[in-house]
């Protein structure tokens, strides 16, 4: 059996790809965008980050803005290199861990209002999600092509949103 590789590495190698980021860039790029479905932590990037440099998969350079010191990363080949390898791999099984299913699994008459209100709930959050989807939807559309694949993965998200919606929809018609 294959030792678990981390992921953390290519989600930065992968941004890095495109152009030289700061840590803190990075991290708001994965807010603004794999986030919903792939989440890293601000605590993880920047040691990953300093893997990344030891290992020279990454270089980067000190710039200052007025006093505050910035590292700017930048991929090496070496980088490249690395990132495409875990590419071409095909990804590991999905552990899929949701509290909202488990508690609906347990769901029995003396939790089922509760479980109502959490439906409720959950509802106005898809919706809410989905607004948020369709702005970036509208912000890709408008971009340039090599953020296609980005469109498409967000068109996922707003499939999945659809169904969820549907579906939390016929789980409140009591």
């Amino acid at each position: 059996m294959m030792a678990k590789i981390k992921k953390t590495k290519f989600i930065i190698l992968g941004f890095l790809l495109n152009k030289s980021l700061s840590g803190y860039e990075i991290g708001g790029l994965i807010k603004q965008s794999t986030d919903h479905f792939w989440q890293e932590s601000d605590a993880s990037i920047y040691p990953t980050l300093k893997l990344l440099a030891n290992e020279q998969l990454v270089s980067f350079e000190t710039v200052y803005v007025g006093k505050k010191r910035k590292d700017i990363f930048t991929i090496t080949d070496a980088g490249k290199k690395a990132f495409m390898e875990w590419f071409k791999i095909y990804p590991d099984k999905e552990v899929h861990r949701a509290e909202f299913l488990l508690k609906l699994f347990f769901t029995n008459e003396s939790t089922e209002e509760h479980m109502y209100s959490h439906c409720r709930e959950k509802l106005q959050e898809l919706k809410k999600m989905r607004q948020e989807y369709k702005k970036i939807e509208k912000t890709l559309k408008q971009e340039t092509p090599e953020k296609g694949y980005w469109l498409k993965t967000l068109q996922v998200g707003l499939a999945h949103l659809e169904l969820d919606i549907s579906w939390m929809s016929s789980i409140l018609q009591k």
